[in-house]
Formats: structure tokens, C-alpha cells, sequence
């Protein structure tokens, strides 16, 4: 069981490429990649704020990717965290400029806050990982160091 384990991680990079590929362009390819060029709503009111922070699939779906793309590194810390902000940011603004140089839905810029308040919850979730493996770790080894001190000092 854990050879199979071992393989699928270590194909996991080969599997988040392929799957990236099938994304991004399972868009375009619902019209036959009959693109044009987008006509994106740019303007940043409060009225399409509003309406794009109420997308929670977004926001869900986007924390997903954020977790799946921090899992192609070798290590959590803030470096893999802010790529992982940033390749969410950018998978939404992608996805924005698709749907509107396919016609297939709205170009709007503010859509692209719920997928980096998602990609945001994803952060937190993962610093606060971090945040508790560190400290148990600490934790551990000050215990380890107290058990070695209290088994010095009881030696005969």
C-alpha cells in the first residue's frame, strides 16, 4: 500500500500538470475554441463587489486549487504560500479573460476577489498547520530534552 502511495506522490507534479491543462482549456473548448477578443468590465464598484463576493462556489473551489497547488511543493512556509496566492490569483484572472473571449459569461475584474478570498481561507488554514507543527515540534523536543536531563541526573 505504501509503494502505491509513494508512486501517486510522486506523480502528483505529472497529475497537476495534466489536470491544468484540462482547466484551463475545457473552457475555450466548449465553443470550439472560437475565441474573440474579451470585453471585460474593469470597474471596481461596490455594486459588483458585492455580487462577486457572493460567488461561495468560487470561493470554495478556489481554496481547493490553493491547496492542491501549495501540495506540488516539498514544504509549507510563506514562500509557498505567497506563489500559491499568487497561481490562484492568476488561474481566476484566466478564467475571467476565457469566459469573456468565449462569450460563455462575464469578464469581470471583480470576479477574481472571490477566488483570492479563497485562495486567503486556504492561507490561513495552512499557516495555522504550520503554525501548530511548529509548535508541537518545539513542544517534542523540549520534552525529549527534559526526559534526557531527568534520565542524567537518576543515573547511578
Amino acid at each position: 500500500m505504501s509503494a502505491a502511495l509513494r508512486a501517486l506522490w510522486t506523480g502528483r507534479r505529472w497529475a497537476y500538470g495534466a489536470y491544468m491543462l484540462v482547466a484551463v482549456s475545457r473552457i475555450p473548448a466548449r465553443t470550439g475554441f472560437h475565441l474573440s477578443i474579451p470585453h471585460c468590465d474593469t470597474a471596481l464598484r461596490f455594486t459588483n463587489i458585492g455580487l462577486s463576493l457572493t460567488k461561495v462556489p468560487h470561493v470554495v473551489l478556489f481554496a481547493l486549487f490553493f491547496f492542491v497547488t501549495a501540495l506540488q511543493f516539498d514544504r509549507l512556509n510563506r514562500r509557498v504560500l505567497t506563489w500559491s496566492i499568487v497561481a490562484t490569483a492568476v488561474l481566476g484572472l484566466l478564467v475571467e479573460l476565457e469566459e469573456g473571449a468565449t462569450r460563455t459569461g462575464n469578464c469581470r475584474l471583480t470576479d477574481v476577489l472571490p477566488d483570492v478570498v479563497g485562495a486567503l481561507i486556504g492561507t490561513v488554514v495552512l499557516a495555522s498547520v504550520i503554525f501548530v507543527r511548529a509548535r508541537s515540534g518545539r513542544s517534542r523536543a523540549r520534552d525529549v530534552s527534559r526526559i534526557e536531563r531527568v534520565e542524567r541526573d537518576t543515573r547511578i
